[in-house]
């Protein structure tokens, strides 16, 4: 029988006991949490409000439109320079490209290589089950580029998506008019399940790449064939995790206010700078790690899911409730 606790404990068992699947899940969590950009409008939506989130989604586009036009104007201004000014702001780009580069190539990859390693390790029970990084890194790469245009082609999507919904407050900057909130509302309430619908649907189309090796179209295909007959139980799954992830994010930041930011503030009023900077780094290491950790597990959840619904299928908790009552 289909149970979310099991999932759960499944995904968190891999997740414990296959530790060296954290470093996976460091760089992965670079995709927006492992891609998971429901989990983001969640959170904007409870912390800023439905306005004010918006408000922060179109400045951020606005801003990364605004930054393109800087560099293209730099870029072209470089020129103006002597040959050695521009031979350095070169090599200083070169490196800045190389070192995106490598960061995107690792959390695709890596991204990749977790959906492979959970199927491997939940297909094999026997203890002596050996893997290893460099042949999950292999694994991941040999997908990189399909997921990695799953991705970009999702975000871009999602983003003009949300620059749509944010027109009308646009607009409200200029003429305050009753209609455009009203417009805003409507946009709100149509586009937002989309933006939501086609970030789980992302999940199932890697899934199908990465574990079936369908080709690009056949995995969105069959990723938004998957979500739409389980859009209920992705709903509910969705939910959960981001509830987990609100409850230990927010654990971590008490625990760090109890135990480290007491021994921070000392530092800082008697200047111990060693004692500051060991606090700070601590703090830093102890996100990093439970993010690395959060993310593996949340990748593990929804891998796990996928082969239940692909293999046997599922009924939402909400169906069974009112189905027991009918």
């Amino acid at each position: 029988m289909f149970s979310y606790r099991s999932l759960l404990k499944q995904a968190w068992a891999v997740s414990w006991k296959h530790k060296y699947l954290w470093f996976l899940g460091l760089f992965a969590s670079l995709t927006a949490a492992g891609g998971s950009w429901e989990y983001q409008l969640m959170s904007q939506n409870l912390n800023q409000g439905m306005v004010d989130g918006s408000y922060y989604r179109l400045d951020g586009i606005l801003a990364l439109a605004d930054l393109a036009k800087n560099f293209l104007t730099g870029l072209i201004n470089l020129f103006h320079y002597d040959v050695l000014t521009i031979m350095n702001v070169l090599s200083l780009l070169l490196i800045s490209f190389v070192l995106l580069a490598s960061f995107v190539w690792l959390a695709i990859t890596c991204q990749a290589a977790l959906v492979s390693d959970v199927k491997k390790i939940n297909e094999n029970k026997k203890k002596d089950l050996q893997l290893s990084l460099r042949d999950s890194l292999t694994a991941g790469h040999y997908h990189f580029w399909s997921v990695l245009g799953l991705n970009l082609m999702i975000k871009i999507i999602v983003s003009f998506v949300f620059f749509i919904i944010s027109l009308p407050l646009l607009f409200m900057v200029i003429s305050d008019a009753t209609a455009l909130a009203v417009m805003y509302t409507i946009f709100f309430v149509i586009f937002v399940p989309i933006a939501v619908g086609l970030s789980l649907m992302l999940k199932y189309a890697i899934a199908y790449r990465v574990l079936d090796n369908k080709s690009f179209v056949a995995s969105l295909e069959n990723g938004k064939r998957l979500f739409n007959k389980n859009w209920l139980v992705s709903l509910e799954m969705a939910i959960i995790l981001f509830i987990i992830n609100f409850l230990v994010s927010g654990l971590i930041l008490a625990a760090l206010a109890i135990f480290l930011l007491p021994l921070l503030l000392l530092g800082l009023m008697f200047k111990i700078s060693w004692l500051v900077i060991l606090m700070i780094i601590l703090a830093i290491v102890i996100i990093i790690l439970v993010g690395s950790v959060l993310t593996t597990f949340q990748i593990a959840t929804w891998t796990n899911l996928f082969l239940q619904l692909k293999d046997r299928g599922a009924v939402a908790k909400l169906e069974r409730v009112f189905g027991r009552k009918s």
